[in-house]
């Protein structure tokens, strides 16, 4: 899970963001941003599958073809439908890359506290989280952590936390 090496540990230590974690996090940013537009090209489709059929079942007949004629505000709709999710894209692609932005210029956080485990299960979602307390600090898995940290352990954790995205960068254990 965690795929640190010791001259990331001592780039962390340093303060900075090792070279190699900063690749890695322009990797993440990227994906952030390519998902984003293949979100875009999704909407796009349903969208304009969604309209096709609108506009079939209102061209069908003569009584539904009347009825959309009848008043120019039917027709004045379907531009104006395009327009809200063609913004509503637009926002969410910016969105994206203004969260990649944050991502490739993460500061480097720390750490240092006596470690505590959590977990927390959803009946709804069937999805159990798993927590790391660090001092004060929360740090959420989606595994079990019992096996990296040691329960009471004194620890110092490498983090970065741009906006709704936390990684981990890297960890070592404090001796008493």
């Amino acid at each position: 899970m965690f795929e640190f090496n010791a001259e990331d540990l001592k780039a962390n230590q340093r303060g900075q963001v090792s070279p190699r974690q900063k690749e890695w996090l322009k990797m993440v940013a990227r994906g952030a941003r390519s998902s984003s537009w293949t979100g875009a090209i999704v909407i796009i489709g349903f969208t304009f599958l969604g309209l096709c059929m609108i506009l079939a079942l209102y061209l069908q007949n003569e009584d539904s073809r009347a009825a959309l004629f009848s008043n120019p505000m039917n027709l004045l709709m379907f531009p104006v439908i395009i327009l809200v999710i063609v913004g509503i894209i637009v926002l969410s692609i910016a969105l994206a890359y203004w969260n990649a932005q944050r991502l490739e210029n993460a500061a480097l956080l720390s750490v240092i506290g006596n470690t505590r485990f959590d977990e927390n299960y959803s009946s709804k979602s069937n999805i159990r989280s798993y927590y790391v307390y660090v001092g004060k600090q929360r740090f959420t898995f989606g595994d079990d952590m019992s096996r990296t940290f040691k329960e009471g352990g004194k620890y110092k954790v490498y983090y970065c936390k741009p906006g709704m995205y936390e990684f981990v960068m890297s960890f070592e254990k404090i001796e008493n």
